[in-house]
């Protein structure tokens, strides 16, 4: 169910977000060959995120993508969501079936707890310095690197990730990659999701 070579657009869907925008660069970014959109929801009400959750679902399923919701085991299920993705400090949760379960790991201690615990995939970092957790340290290649030889569950990339540097991170034991600003923040999200693609391709 998981793809061979993941591309995952990370949607963060707070206050200040247009819905309508957030909707436009999923679709582009889908036609440009994302096959994995995260819902990520921070301080909404119920309603709109609902909203948004049921018309991402629409667009991943016409694309053939899957579409995970960050962090509310209630919307996932609503949503119909392929997964429910949790934080690493968040509490257990078992969704039901068939509904996969991924974590954000930051350490190979915390991958191992995860794996423990039944998820499905795991997204590593913060990799590389990003403008989303300006005042985090990254973790660095290297921790993708130690979790992919203590785990044995799909990994997916994440933090500061731009084409050039998929290749590393695909080399290191990544599955694929996860990219929020590099591609719904590009001009055009389309054309920025094929030169992740190529770049997984090559």
């Amino acid at each position: 169910m998981i793809p061979e070579r993941v591309l995952m657009l990370v949607l963060n869907y707070t206050p200040a977000t247009e819905a309508a925008h957030a909707l436009w660069v999923a679709e582009r970014a889908l036609q440009g060959g994302v096959n994995w959109v995260m819902l990520r929801v921070r301080e909404l009400p119920a309603r709109l995120a609902l909203e948004m959750g049921l018309q991402l679902r629409q667009l991943t399923l016409a694309a053939n993508a899957l579409l995970s919701v960050n962090p509310y085991p209630a919307l996932a299920e609503w949503c119909a969501a392929d997964a429910l993705h949790l934080p690493e400090a968040a509490p257990p949760h078992t969704p039901p079936a068939p509904m996969m379960l991924g974590r954000s790991v930051h350490s190979v201690e915390a991958a191992q707890r995860a794996q423990a615990e039944g998820c499905h995939y795991l997204l590593v970092g913060t990799l590389y310095p990003t403008p989303s957790h300006p005042n985090k340290t990254p973790e660095g290649i290297a921790m993708l690197r130690a979790v992919h030889e203590a785990v044995s569950v799909p990994l997916v990339a994440i933090g500061g990730i731009s084409p050039e540097r998929v290749a590393e991170c695909v080399q290191a034991g990544a599955q694929g990659v996860a990219v929020a600003s590099g591609i719904a923040e590009a001009r055009n999200p389309a054309e920025a999701a094929r030169r992740y693609l190529h770049a997984l391709s090559g």
